[in-house]
């Protein structure tokens, strides 16, 4: 055998017996860790986890398992399901509003319109009025031989107007006086009256699909999906739509991710405008028809509102600490809470936006998130603590505080018009402690069930579980109501479609 042959042998073989040690070693590792998932995959640790409803802490249970989308835990949609999954795309906004289109009537019971009767006082002081008077004397009188319709008045038409007079309880001058004019009245007919077009009101949601920027929008009785716009953004990241749903702020990055664009466009318009560059926060006020932004600046950062409808702005805010996170109160009403984390305090303050006047209502709390009620007398908010984030309700009126008992976060609930009854969804478990840091960055996804809540007794009352048999586990937020609260919707955050879970 050559040296050369030796060689290649010793290489092969050293070669084998590697491969052999690194297979053992590789299946004897996945071995060890089946069912027990990647623990060390969350860079905050794997903490504990809370089962919101019982509040029973213990450790982590291991991986979680998803269900495809469209499908039950068994793989089979439930029909008798509260929960609607509207969408199979993603959506960057939505909202609910009230469309109106012309009731359409069927052939054969139009109904046909009637000349309209025009009474008028007839005028003495012409012509054709006193013709109009001896022939309205004729008919009243039965006048035998009748009056010549011949506009002129003589003895014949004196003595007709004082026998009109008698008849009729009236002082007798046989004239057209003041007392006597009204009831010489002449009908005509007139133009016929057009039939008036009636209009139904039709409950909707119009929704923006969050790869392209088309709108959508949905006939809720029917669940009809229509198509509205396909003017194309692509890799929408948030959309807000005004009261009409017909003005829409589209915000996304530049092409090459540096900037963040914010675009508003009314439907049917050729043309939109480009809002400042890195905006940082936006909200809508109540009543749709205007927003409030942030924006950086050499100095910190401003606060401008603006109407959907017109191009004029108005700053209403400054500040050096630039990390603000905004709700639109009232017309002179708007919180700002400062961006905090689990490790980390926040405080809320109240702006009035006509005076510029900053005022804090309270602080000091970990993990803060807030969400007010539509007064801006109870503020909803969230608290980090070693067992996950808690819930509590903050009166502003009387500076107290009342814990609801529950964990979750503001940005999963939405208040009842009441004022004192709120809707959440509820994280079936709560895996470590991180809040609301994990949840933002995608490091955890929540499994949910709904619940109401009355502030006033501190009870919390079930509504329907995503986690239950048959059902598709859902992590909600942007929740939104119908008109009458009967219907709520939200965002999916697992994979961003739109949803919607029957109330009553």
């Amino acid at each position: 055998m050559s040296q050369k042959t030796k060689i290649i042998l010793i290489v092969v073989s050293v070669l084998a017996v590697i491969g052999l040690i690194f297979g053992y070693f590789y299946f004897t590792s996945k071995s060890n860790t089946t069912g027990t998932g990647n623990l060390s995959f969350n860079p905050f640790g794997t903490g504990t986890t809370t089962n919101n409803q019982t509040g029973e802490v213990t450790s982590p249970t291991g991986e979680q398992t998803t269900t495809p989308a469209g499908q039950t835990t068994s793989g089979v949609p439930n029909a008798n399901s509260l929960f609607h999954k509207l969408t199979d795309f993603s959506i960057a906004g939505a909202t609910y509003f009230e469309d109106t289109k012309p009731i359409v009537i069927t052939p054969g019971t139009e109904v046909t319109p009637k000349p309209v009767e025009v009474k008028t006082i007839i005028k003495a002081d012409t012509i054709v009025g006193r013709k109009d008077i001896q022939t309205f004397l004729n008919k009243t009188l039965s006048l035998t031989p009748p009056l010549v319709i011949d506009g002129s008045f003589g003895k014949a038409v004196t003595a007709a107007i004082k026998s009109f007079q008698q008849l009729n309880n009236l002082t007798v001058t046989g004239k057209i006086d003041a007392a006597t004019a009204p009831y010489f009245i002449k009908t005509t007919t007139g133009a016929i009256k057009p039939v008036e077009q009636k209009f139904e009101i039709i409950p909707s949601l119009r929704y923006i699909e969050k790869a392209t920027g088309h709108v959508y929008q949905m006939t809720l009785s029917t669940k009809k999906v229509d198509k509205i716009s396909n003017s194309t953004i692509p890799s929408i990241y948030e959309a807000f739509l005004n009261s009409e749903a017909s003005t829409i702020i589209y915000r996304y990055l530049s092409t090459d991710e540096s900037t963040i664009n914010s675009y508003i466009a009314t439907l049917g318009n050729t043309t939109g405008e480009f809002l400042p560059s890195d905006i940082i926060d936006l909200s809508i006020s109540p009543d749709k028809n205007s927003f409030f932004y942030l924006v950086k600046n050499s100095n910190g950062v401003i606060g401008v509102t603006k109407s959907f409808n017109e191009s004029k702005s108005n700053q209403v805010f400054s500040s050096p600490f630039t990390e603000w996170l905004s709700q639109w109160i009232s017309n002179q009403k708007i919180y700002l809470t400062t961006k905090s984390s689990w490790s980390t305090d926040g405080s809320i303050f109240s702006l009035n936006t006509t005076n510029g006047s900053l005022t804090k209502i309270f602080g000091g709390v970990a993990g803060l998130t807030t969400l007010s009620n539509n007064d801006g007398s109870l503020i909803l908010y969230s608290v980090s603590t070693n067992t996950g984030p808690r819930l509590q309700v903050f009166n502003v009126n009387n500076h107290t505080t009342e814990d609801l008992g529950v964990y979750g976060l503001p940005e999963k609930c939405i208040w009842n018009k009441d004022n004192i009854s709120i809707y959440c969804a509820l994280p079936k478990t709560i895996v470590g402690i991180q809040y609301p840091d994990s949840w933002y960055q995608g490091l955890t996804s929540f499994e949910d069930y709904f619940a109401k809540i009355d502030t006033n007794i501190n009870k919390v009352s079930t509504v329907a579980d995503s986690t239950s048999a048959n059902e598709i586990p859902v992590d909600a937020t942007k929740l939104f109501f119908n008109t009458n609260e009967s219907q709520l919707f939200f965002t999916n955050k697992k994979d961003l479609t739109l949803w919607s879970l029957d109330l009553f």
